[in-house]
């Protein structure tokens, strides 16, 4: 490793101090900095002691440990130190790792003191260096939001050896995915999500974060075809495999789900599919028959996930329970177990069938609901709650450490889901008006404040809007100041971004479901 002497030279190049300050003032610096060497893997401080020093990295990369999971990484000229400790002197709860051979200055606190106090033209770099901890602060928590794939982008121009200095454990808790992903993340390529081209309509549902599709998208594509033709018959022949193809119906839990590990993907797309095709075969069923089949379902549902008899139903009904009940059995062996978790996400799918059966009997009566009633049914029924709700499953192991953060996100989500449903009946109106179903946002802004389409779709729009900055001003909340211990919300967060931004994206550029014919 080179040697480093703090020559002022030098210390101009590395603080960017060239016309800043004399060289007077640099020969001084060396009385109060230090140098130090630290091997790879060594710690530089334990959690449990008072942070006493400012570190300015000259070499290698340095990580943020909380309760031994890695949060952060420091790349050459970041300033590295557990601020708040610093200056309340309040025991920290961070220790720092040298994850490569690293080389970097520290300055006491007892030395800054006196180098402010001896040599005054180093306050305006102090400040400076106040500045770039608070603004680095600001790009991790934009950092934490990012797919992992940009994640590996960003390191990786930081630090090419990036993966094979860390390890699967390392890279899990810093990418924010499961050990199973990261130990099977290879070299990323270059290439960038598809262009978007749906046209207007996307330009008015615009979020300030971006969509992603998952890696394995075609194989959880195919494994969940497979699961329905070959093991329930749920799909029954070529046809309808080749509609659930063409719409590519899977895609759209590869789109809200981009980083899940791929067999709790491969059970949402499974889960995704068996509720696309209730929800499609209701609406091919003649009206006064509708509720009727929800009725057979919710009450054989309730059946299995309380252990009871299925008795008698129609041989098409029994087809569905029956690939449900194998659906309930894997999640089961996916969650080991987890009654909580079990009794979370399944209660979401009753949710689910409950309002979709109160949207059946509105059709089948002929009515609509008011708009009041509509709002109340309809986050549950647009799948958005569910969507949600799923997190928790997506979290695998680690819910358990982290269920109260995802507690935390409640408000989040309830706004999440409206803007979902929102979205959906935005892009979904024409399909569903060709059809004669009124069950839909705008349709109902049509007819309650009598108003034609256009001027109902921009009250949408507007409702839409307003419910995303109420999302915005909670998410600013959470990223005010970076904190290893709200790495959980911060996680949930970025998991919540995902449904929203997927929704339309997989709506407006994957699947032709809602264009016109």
């Amino acid at each position: 490793m080179a040697r480093y002497d703090l020559t002022p030279t030098f210390l101009k190049k590395l603080f960017d101090l060239e016309g800043k300050v004399s060289d007077n003032a640099l020969e001084r610096v060396g009385e109060f900095l230090e140098v130090s060497f630290a091997k790879r893997k060594a710690t530089i401080r334990h959690p449990g002691s008072v942070e006493t020093e400012s570190r300015f990295l000259i070499e290698g990369m340095i990580g943020m440990y909380y309760k031994g999971n890695l949060s952060r990484l420091y790349f050459p000229g970041d300033v590295f130190m557990d601020f708040e400790s610093y200056q309340t002197q309040v025991p920290s709860k961070y220790h720092f790792k040298s994850l490569g051979e690293s080389v970097y200055t520290s300055l006491p606190y007892s030395n800054e003191v006196l180098l402010l106090k001896e040599i005054p033209e180093f306050t305006d770099f102090s400040k400076s260096q106040i500045a770039k901890v608070r603004h680095a602060d600001v790009e991790w928590h934009a950092f934490t939001q990012m797919n992992y794939r940009d994640k590996l982008r960003v390191i990786e121009e930081k630090f090419p050896n990036f993966k094979y200095d860390l390890t699967n454990k390392e890279k899990a808790s810093l990418l924010g995915v499961s050990y199973t992903t990261a130990a099977r993340i290879k070299k990323e390529s270059n290439s960038r999500k598809p262009v978007d081209k749906s046209g207007q309509l996307k330009k008015m549902l615009h979020y300030p974060f971006p969509a992603y599709v998952h890696n394995d998208a075609a194989d959880i594509e195919e494994q969940t075809i497979s699961w329905a033709f070959h093991f329930h018959s749920i799909l029954r022949d070529n046809d309808e495999i080749a509609y659930y193809k063409n719409q590519k119906l899977s895609y759209l839990s590869s789109c809200l789900y981009p980083e899940i590990d791929l067999e709790r993907g491969v059970w949402i797309s499974k889960l995704y599919l068996w509720l696309f095709y209730l929800d499609d075969l209701t609406d091919e069923l003649h009206v006064g028959q509708k509720a009727g089949f929800w009725d057979y379902l919710l009450s054989g549902v309730e059946n299995i996930l309380e252990c009871k008899s299925l008795g008698f139903n129609p041989d098409r009904i029994t087809v569905f329970l029956n690939a449900f009940s194998d659906l309930a059995s894997e999640f089961d062996s996916l969650v080991s177990g987890h009654k909580y978790l079990k009794a979370l996400i399944f209660s979401e799918v009753l949710n689910y069938m409950q309002k979709n059966k109160i949207e059946a009997e509105f059709k089948d009566k002929r009515k609509l609901p008011t708009w009041e009633e509509y709002q109340v049914i309809r986050p549950a029924f647009s799948g958005g709650n569910l969507a949600l709700v799923l997190s928790a499953f997506e979290s695998g192991e680690g819910f358990s450490n982290d269920c109260s953060d995802w507690q935390e996100t409640a408000n989040l989500r309830g706004l999440a889901a409206k803007l979902i449903y929102l979205s959906n009946d935005l892009i979904s109106y024409q399909k569903e008006a060709d059809r004669g179903d009124s069950m839909n946002a705008v349709a109902l802004m049509m007819h309650y404040k009598r108003i034609d389409f256009s001027e109902a779709q921009q009250e949408v729009l507007n409702l839409h809007a307003g419910t995303l900055e109420e999302f915005m001003v909670l998410e600013r909340k959470w990223r005010e100041e970076y904190k290893p211990e709200n790495s959980g919300i911060l996680k949930y967060l970025k998991q919540i971004k995902y449904k929203i931004a997927g929704t339309v994206h997989w709506s407006l550029s994957i699947s032709p479901r809602y264009k016109k014919n």
